[in-house]
């Protein structure tokens, strides 16, 4: 897997849309082709203000995913809340550590006769001078929120749906801090309040990825496994699984080679070309390479089908082989998904293909 940098940044209108992560090989569809769902920890999204081992990009991606409707996020509004509340404090501390950081040292007077000596002086005085510049840049950045971290999580905030704190929800928390059972500790019921958002949330029978640090969500034996009451709870009210990570970096290297985190700027593009192709085999060489992706979202395979109704080099070659299991492979699967009547009949024609075909063989 080829990490990307986070270049376009300064686009916030559309800051995720963004070439974050291309495989190296065809990706194998994972998950029976069912969303991810994930929870976000207030404390992963703080730490990108401090020492964070992880990347904005995974964070991007995520999201990414989330847009093209392959993973569903789940943003709170007391995550949102609880950032808000903290940012400052996270980017105190951090600023406060680096500020201790002192680069003109005190020398033993020996060394001054060496030649080295005078040189190493000057090349800490101009540390000095280049931390007091970048000291004074980050603190004008904070105070208006400029920071790369950020941009990208305030559009986040500002263009994803955020799920409110009811009263019922409230109350449910405040019952499970009273009777002791987790996520919660002292009298913070943050926790509590998302774990029962998510169990309102997530449907039924599916499996739920919290990302977290916050060892309310983990096993006091193993830390990097979740807590038993939680995995119970999970198990019993919604028929599904509890996965826990305590980094993005570590959810992203169980889940994004060949799993359902299909958004990649590379294969928006093929798609994007298929609309646009001027020629028949050019349109089989963009299906050639399509065919190394193993999981597209219902939002790709539409834009795919409608791109077989706009542009005839693709629509009219939908039973050659080669595009007929293409589809099949990826679109007709989705078939009770699909609403729109010219869709249907394109995977129709491609259903008898199939059909016609296997009789032949």
């Amino acid at each position: 897997m080829v990490l990307r940098s986070l270049r376009s940044i300064e686009t916030p209108s559309r800051i995720w849309h963004i070439s974050l992560y291309s495989s190296e090989k065809p990706l194998a569809a994972a998950h029976g082709g069912r969303k991810v769902h994930v929870f976000i920890d207030t404390n992963i999204l703080l730490n990108f203000f401090h020492y964070s081992k992880d990347e904005l990009d995974a964070l991007n991606d995520v999201f990414g995913s989330h847009e093209q409707g392959a993973a569903t996020v789940y943003l709170t509004e007391q995550v949102r809340n609880e950032f808000v509340r903290n940012r400052e404090a996270k980017i105190k501390d951090a600023i406060k550590r680096f500020e201790s950081t002192r680069f003109a040292q005190q020398f033993p007077y020996f060394m001054k006769d060496y030649e080295e000596y005078s040189d190493i002086r000057a090349r800490a005085a101009e540390l000095e001078e280049l931390r007091t510049a970048i000291l004074a840049k980050v603190q004008a950045d904070v105070a208006a929120h400029n920071l790369v971290a950020d941009k990208l999580i305030h559009q986040i905030f500002e263009t994803s749906p955020i799920v409110s704190v009811t009263r019922e929800i409230y109350e449910g928390a405040c019952m499970r801090m009273a009777l002791g059972n987790p996520p919660g500790k002292d009298k913070s019921m943050g926790d509590s309040v998302n774990w029962l958002i998510l169990m309102g949330s997530v449907p039924n029978e599916q499996d739920v990825h919290i990302i977290s640090d916050d060892g309310d969500f983990y096993s006091s034996l193993d830390e990097n496994r979740a807590h038993p009451f939680l995995t119970d709870e999970w198990q019993r009210v919604k028929k599904g699984t509890l996965h826990v990570y305590r980094t993005l970096s570590a959810f992203m290297r169980e889940h994004f080679d060949g799993v359902a985190f299909s958004f990649d700027k590379d294969k928006e593009a093929l798609i994007d070309a298929l609309r646009e192709a001027g020629a028949f085999a050019v349109t089989h060489d963009i299906i050639s390479r399509l065919e190394n992706y193993g999981y597209f979202s219902l939002k790709e395979v539409k834009r795919i089908l409608d791109a077989a109704i706009q542009n005839a080099q693709l629509g009219w070659i939908v039973t050659d082989y080669d595009v007929s299991d293409f589809l099949n492979r990826v679109a007709v699967p989705r078939m009770a998904e699909i609403d729109s009547n010219d869709h249907r009949e394109i995977l129709q024609k491609v259903i008898e293909e199939q059909v016609e075909r296997k009789e032949l063989a």
